[in-house]
């Protein structure tokens, strides 16, 4: 299982929801600690963003990068689509 570290910034976001997106939204973050490679909604970005990988939850976008020597999840942003990616 990989350990999953929220940036302060997407945790102040995550701090904001309401209590069931909130919920959704971790149980998917413990899903995807079990199998980051292997997740059905994740997808690679291109461009500028590189090397990060990011998914849906409804409207929320959750971008994150693996590190596998570390076996650690990094979750940069958490947002509505329009605000992530500026």
């Amino acid at each position: 299982m990989y350990r999953v570290v929220v940036h302060h910034r997407a945790a102040n976001y995550l701090k904001r929801l309401p209590q069931p997106q909130k919920k959704r939204i971790k149980k998917l973050l413990h899903d995807l600690a079990l199998n980051p490679s292997n997740h059905p909604n994740v997808k690679s970005m291109v461009g500028e963003w590189a090397g990060y990988r990011r998914f849906r939850v409804g409207d929320i976008r959750i971008i994150f990068w693996v590190e596998n020597s570390e076996e650690t999840i990094y979750v940069d942003y958490v947002g509505p689509r329009g605000d992530v990616y500026k």
